[in-house]
């Protein structure tokens, strides 16, 4: 439709042509830049030597001293950056001429609620389904009170909340 070649093809062929026009040039810098880089790694090796327990103990500081430090800052300024930001698109919305939506979260609440009510009918009905049924006992029959021997004398045959051979007192 556009052409016989895709877009891959065209890529391909950009890309071949490409490393044919460079290759020549990348090898002729490497064979110009090559003793220069020779000669200055012989320099700077003394240097190093001398530098790198400097290096050492200033990375050690930066570990502890440094960044703590700075993840403390980072943390401590989280409300104050949140703040900024909040503003900081509010006062862009406020150039465009939009006002800012405010974000319900009701909806998100009401949700979870539902959602935990459901989960705990379910556990709820898993729960008696697994349960063994409980079959109560019977509450044990009350015993008969004892009946008073014959010849105690004329209460006998009633109980009293007093103990044995005691009898209310008539007034």
């Amino acid at each position: 439709m556009f052409g016989s070649k895709n877009g891959m093809d065209r890529l391909t062929e950009t890309w071949d042509t490409a490393r044919g026009a460079v290759a020549p040039r990348i090898a002729a810098a490497r064979d110009a830049v090559g003793p220069l880089v020779d000669e200055a790694s012989v320099r700077v090796a003394p240097i190093i030597d001398r530098v790198g327990p400097a290096v050492d103990t200033a990375r050690t500081r930066l570990r502890t001293d440094v960044v703590p430090a700075v993840t403390a800052a980072v943390e401590n300024s989280a409300p104050a950056r949140a703040e900024a930001r909040d503003r900081a698109a509010a006062a862009l919305l406020a150039l465009r001429g939009e006002t800012p939506r405010r974000v319900r979260r009701w909806p998100i609440a009401i949700g979870c609620l539902v959602a935990g009510g459901i989960a705990g009918l379910a556990v709820g009905a898993l729960n008696r389904k697994m349960a063994t049924p409980v079959t109560p006992t019977p509450f044990p029959a009350p015993t008969p009170a004892p009946t008073a021997a014959a010849g105690q004398g004329e209460g006998a045959d009633q109980t009293t909340p007093y103990p044995a051979g005691r009898t209310a007192q008539k007034s």
